[in-house]
């Protein structure tokens, strides 16, 4: 080996020992890349990347765990219709020959629930794709996975909020259901298990009576610092061994009448601070919901769920935009849920 080839091979080695040693973080901007913005599109070959690109992870999209998505609707919908009535009857005791027969009383009232045409974009020039397939960075998917994530946080602030300027009502603010106050610390150092039990009884005892018995209230669902407190903290200092969580799924209204145990989920959106970032105003408190889960009762519609159209080149870009279409979330009888903002 000649004297200059040894050089360069020495050079060669420092620089692959050197990047080896940095960590670089692989990002991606809508502009051209910069080392100044950590993207490592200039990285030396020599060096050795991980084959495994870690994303940043983000809170679940799980509007649909507690919201029936019907899309059964046809495309060019602009707002969904539906036919509610209510009906006033009674009998009671005739002759053989009367002809004075109560008769049958029918209102029917159409409701219009907005829907909303929606979309996004990702884009890409030509010269980062090469770039990116020389990195084995799969550009093109990363942004339309980032783009759909995109456009599921966007439909999951909806279903939980409603669009006020659209006039979409939303899961957890709807001005339809009841709403009451408890007055009770949860936090509170002499707060017992017994008395958290039966504040979150009391929502499904008040469901049942005010709808006449109509709606048996299965679903519970809590901040997630309540969530935590209850799937924690001991029913008593006798059986430390059951929570305040397993106790009342053992014993509550819906569980006395049906033998089932109600569903109890947590969610981030019911806070305090949530609740006031995505403008519902109660005073800066948590809040507690309790409904009959099923299709009649509650819905939301999406008759275009998001997808990617056909790549566009504009100049030396492609850009690739996407639709989708949603209503905010409509409860049929307003009965069927309610709220209990807390203490």
């Amino acid at each position: 080996m000649s004297k200059l080839k040894k050089i360069v091979v020495a050079i060669d080695a420092a620089i692959a020992y050197q990047i080896g040693r940095d960590t670089h973080e692989v990002t991606f901007n809508d502009g051209l890349p910069t080392l100044d913005d950590g993207i490592a599109f200039y990285i030396s070959q020599l060096a050795s990347l991980e084959s495994r690109i870690y994303e940043t992870k983000y809170a679940a999209i799980n509007y649909d765990e507690l919201i029936p998505v019907e899309t059964d609707l046809p495309e060019w919908v602009d707002s969904w219709d539906y036919i509610s009535y209510d009906g006033v009857t009674m009998g009671k005791f005739i002759g053989s020959s009367a002809d004075d027969l109560p008769d049958v009383t029918l209102n029917a009232n159409k409701s219009s629930v907005p829907i909303g045409y929606a979309g996004n974009k990702y884009s890409y020039s030509l010269d980062e794709l090469r770039k990116s397939q020389q990195m084995r960075i799969p550009l093109d998917t990363s942004k339309a996975k980032l783009a759909f994530r995109g456009a599921q946080e966007h439909t999951q602030r909806v279903a939980y909020f409603g669009d006020a300027a659209r006039g979409m009502t939303g899961m957890f603010n709807n001005p339809n259901l009841a709403l009451d106050n408890s007055a009770l610390d949860w936090f509170g150092p002499t707060t017992t298990g017994a008395e958290i039990a039966a504040d979150m009884n009391q929502i499904l005892v008040d469901g049942y009576i005010n709808s006449a018995t109509v709606h048996l209230f299965d679903t519970i669902v809590l901040d997630a610092a309540r969530f935590a407190l209850i799937a924690s903290k001991p029913m008593s200092e006798t059986f430390p061994e059951k929570t305040v969580l397993k106790y009342f799924l053992e014993n509550n209204q819906y569980t006395a009448l049906t033998g089932r145990a109600p569903r109890v989920h947590s969610r981030l959106q019911l806070s305090a601070a949530q609740l006031a970032a995505n403008g519902v105003s109660n005073g800066g408190k948590d809040r507690m919901m309790a409904y009959e889960l099923n299709d009649e009762n509650l819905a939301m519609q999406v008759p275009i769920p998001w997808r990617s159209l056909a790549p566009q080149l504009w100049n030396l870009k492609v850009n690739v935009p996407c639709e989708y279409k949603i209503s905010g979330v409509e409860f049929r009888y307003p009965f069927s849920g309610a709220y209990r903002d807390q203490a």
